[in-house]
Parts: structure tokens; sequence; C-alpha cells
């Protein structure tokens, strides 16, 4: 009964995780982030679709990589090495 209802509550956490990623929103701004090694550390970028104005958004020794929205948009989640 114990190894049921765990399966249950398994199964209805990876589905909510599904439908909360279906219904997730494009970002509020029409801006690209990336991540480049230009300056020789990796850092995460911001620039418009068209290429322009590109910023810096992490200036640390660190090296940041895998930049990605969150579902609202309004925030970037990326992971940082040391």
């Amino acid at each position: 009964m114990k190894r049921t209802c765990l399966w249950i509550i398994l199964a209805a956490i990876l589905l909510g995780q599904s439908v909360y990623l279906a219904f997730a929103q494009t970002p509020k701004t029409a801006k690209i982030a990336f991540q480049s090694n230009r300056d020789g550390n990796d850092d995460i970028y911001l620039m418009n679709p068209d290429g322009s104005q590109q910023i810096n958004l992490t200036r640390h020794p660190s090296g940041d990589f895998s930049p990605i929205w969150s579902p609202t948009g309004e925030e970037i989640l990326f992971q940082s090495k040391i």
C-alpha cells in the first residue's frame, strides 16, 4: 500500500512539472541570452535578436554557462563553475 502511494505521488509530481512547462510564457523582452568565451572566460550575455546591444551580465572569474529563461521570462537561470 505504501509503495502504491509513493508511485502515485511520484507520478503526480512528474505530471505536474510537465503541465507547468506546457504553460510556460514567452519572455516579455525580445532578448536572447547566450554564453560566450570572447574574453577568455565563459560569461552570460544578453542581446537583441538582430545581434545588437550585446551586454555581459556576469563579470566575475568563475565560468558561467547554459543560460535559460525562467517560465515567466523575467529571470535567467545559468550554471556557474569555479
